[in-house]
């Protein structure tokens, strides 16, 4: 990395209120010194040694918290129908041109992602050229999150994906054709498989809110991934036995997830697959829907059914003790990037409390990415206040007062 001003040799961040993202008590009146980029010290105030040449910056009144994690986003998407791309109406030129305005979108997309204090996001549906984005911002050249992306989706005949013409889907059908898609994305480059299990099928009614693979199309697959070293995430909802073929697939975890019955939770719990569950899509569909801005006609009354469903999945999850990680679904119609801390707000008023929710969108969301440890270059998020007596200053840009990812100031307030 080197965007973004490298914290000096030796900083000491005081009086701070310190979340670690690991489900404990905050801990009040806490010193953090960093040398060279790296955390070497965390402790109570008056026990931390100051270094003679350190810069200090205080945090009295302020809350600190590893960089947070979104664990499903379309960066390359738009998630305002109202903004309508210059077309000429010839589809070879179009499609080209929709690629590469959907790139430069995605960089200003991942500006306003990391300065809303989310250092890792991970990418699931997006055509390949989102690798390049990648690999830039990775290498400096933009400002950014770290990206998982797994590129393009896989999904059968008919199934959620083919919607678009922006080369978002392996259409593969049978134990066979998704295994070789799996195979692909592997070679492309992807971090991650993103497969659909139960679907929204925008293109075949016969089978809108059904399910989609059978559990034995998806195993050899999944098996695949991995050997590779891969997580496989599944999009399922609006179909329980749909979710029900995935969990047995062995994928990692489940997105959306309406509406889980309490033997899909108890297995999710017992296998530890997660559930993302991307409540951020239910409120800004029904707007969407309400202000004819909706995008995939057909599919109304299905999202009406999943806002239903959304309480009593999370209240399921929550009971069983599935692992539930934060993911926004950002771009879909009004899931805007950069406002993926609302998220947070709604994890608690669908029933998580605040720190649950922030282990969600931390710990939970990429085996401890981001959490404030010893030794570690430091992804961290300063804000006004206390989250848990307010989280929903999470979501208030004036409230980021500071962002810090590897070791670089990325936002100073």
């Amino acid at each position: 990395m080197e965007w973004g001003r490298l914290m000096s040799k030796t900083m000491l961040l005081k009086n701070a209120r310190i979340i670690d993202g690991n489900g404990g008590a905050p801990t009040e009146n806490q010193s953090v010194v960093v040398e060279n980029g790296r955390i070497v010290e965390i402790a109570p105030n008056e026990s931390v040694a100051v270094p003679a040449e350190a810069n200090e910056t205080d945090l009295n009144g302020k809350t600190l918290l590893p960089g947070f994690i979104d664990c499903h986003v379309h960066i390359l998407g738009n998630p305002d129908p109202r903004l309508s791309p210059r077309l000429s109406n010839i589809p070879i030129r179009d499609q080209a041109y929709l690629k590469g305005r959907s790139l430069l979108d995605a960089i200003n997309a991942c500006r306003k992602t990391l300065y809303a204090g989310f250092t890792t996001i991970r990418d699931l549906g997006a055509p390949n050229e989102v690798f390049a984005l990648r690999d830039s911002i990775a290498a400096g050249e933009h400002i950014g999150p770290r990206i998982l992306s797994a590129g393009k989706g896989i999904t059968h005949t008919g199934g959620h994906g083919t919607e678009y013409s922006n080369d978002m889907a392996h259409v593969a059908d049978g134990a066979e054709e998704v295994l070789r898609a799996i195979r692909y994305q592997a070679v492309a480059g992807a971090d991650a498989i993103k497969i659909i299990g139960g679907t929204r099928p925008a293109l075949s009614p016969p089978f809108r809110g059904r399910e989609g693979y059978i559990t034995e199309e998806l195993v050899p697959g999944v098996e695949e991934a991995h050997r590779a070293g891969i997580k496989v995430a599944a999009h399922a909802h609006s179909h329980t036995g749909g979710i029900k073929n995935c969990i047995r697939a062995g994928v990692d975890s489940i997105e959306h997830g309406f509406p889980l019955d309490e033997e899909a939770a108890e297995m999710m719990a017992e296998r530890g697959t997660f559930l993302c569950p991307t409540l951020s899509v239910n409120p800004a569909a029904q707007q969407a829907i309400e202000e004819g801005l909706w995008t995939y006609p057909g599919s109304e009354e299905q999202m009406r059914r999943m806002e239903a469903y959304a309480r009593g999945t999370v209240a399921l999850a929550k009971q069983a003790g599935v692992k539930i990680a934060l993911g926004t679904d950002a771009a879909m119609p009004l899931v805007f990037h950069g406002d993926n801390a609302h998220e947070f707000g709604l994890m608690v008023e669908y029933g998580l409390t605040p720190m649950e929710a922030i282990v969600a969108g931390t710990r939970n969301a990429a085996e401890n990415i981001g959490t404030v440890d010893v030794g570690k270059y430091p992804d961290l998020v300063v804000v006004n206040g206390d989250p848990l007596d307010n989280i929903a200053i999470l979501r208030e840009p004036a409230s980021i007062a500071l962002v810090i990812q590897e070791g670089h100031v990325v936002k100073e307030a």
